[in-house]
């Protein structure tokens, strides 16, 4: 047969420790459970479950509301003394002795400190960009040197004083015309289109690695102990 056993302590640390020398007498440890920081109804549960009275057992559960730990251990029966002094040996309160305990407490505001760490973040910023072809017509002068031919009629004057034979004379008194052709060159100057280049736009995709480096930062606290100093006691 078992019994149940119970201590209610100050806090759970001491609980932890009840619970080792618990164990260490040969008490299985999920015989053992440490109810702390729960509602009064899972407390006062627990204690009538263990065969407590009903309002004995709120009486535990509203005492707790403020703080301790209860310590609730299945043990056999030839075993419940033992368990039961161990309990005694780190202090087990009744419920009234936990409340004015922890009634008599001063209690501080906290302050804290944090640890702050910052972390790097690489992300990627894309920028666009690029190449354009645009024709523009421009003109320049250019200048070609052409060889021209150029034929002239020249009228030269001879002044003669000789006398006519009849043959001559009868073949003088004769109308006839006499012609020669002038030739004159011009430049002629006629534009053709040649193709002398092509200029064309491809687009290559790649990837490539980059490491980038910061610096970042890191908040620690540090404890530190501060030299205890006796208080100094006025008397009236």
């Amino acid at each position: 047969m078992t019994t149940s056993i119970i201590g209610l302590f100050e806090n759970g640390d001491i609980a932890s420790k009840v619970l080792g020398e618990l164990t260490k007498a040969g008490l299985k440890k999920d015989a053992v459970e440490i109810l702390q920081d729960v509602a009064v109804a899972k407390i006062s549960g627990r204690l009538v479950e263990a065969g407590y009275d009903k309002e004995k057992a709120e009486t535990y559960g509203k005492a707790m509301q403020k703080g301790g730990a209860l310590v609730v251990a299945e043990v056999a029966d030839d075993k419940a003394d033992e368990g039961l002094t161990t309990m005694r040996t780190f202090k087990a309160m009744t419920p009234e002795a936990l409340l004015e305990k922890l009634g008599n407490r001063t209690v501080e505001e906290g302050q804290t400190a944090q640890v702050i760490e910052e972390e790097l973040e690489v992300g990627v910023s894309r920028t666009t960009g690029g190449k354009r072809l645009k024709t523009e017509v421009t003109e320049r002068e250019v200048q070609e040197t052409v060889t021209l031919h150029e034929e002239n009629v020249e009228v030269e004057h001879t002044k003669i004083d000789r006398v006519l034979n009849p043959d001559e004379a009868a073949k003088a008194f004769q109308e006839t015309t006499i012609e020669m052709t002038e030739v004159s060159e011009k430049p002629l100057v006629t534009k053709q289109a040649h193709l002398v280049e092509e200029v064309a736009l491809s687009k290559e995709a790649g990837e490539r690695e980059v490491t980038v480096s910061g610096t970042v930062r890191r908040q620690d606290v540090t404890v530190e102990e501060i030299d205890r100093k006796p208080a100094t006691t006025k008397k009236s």
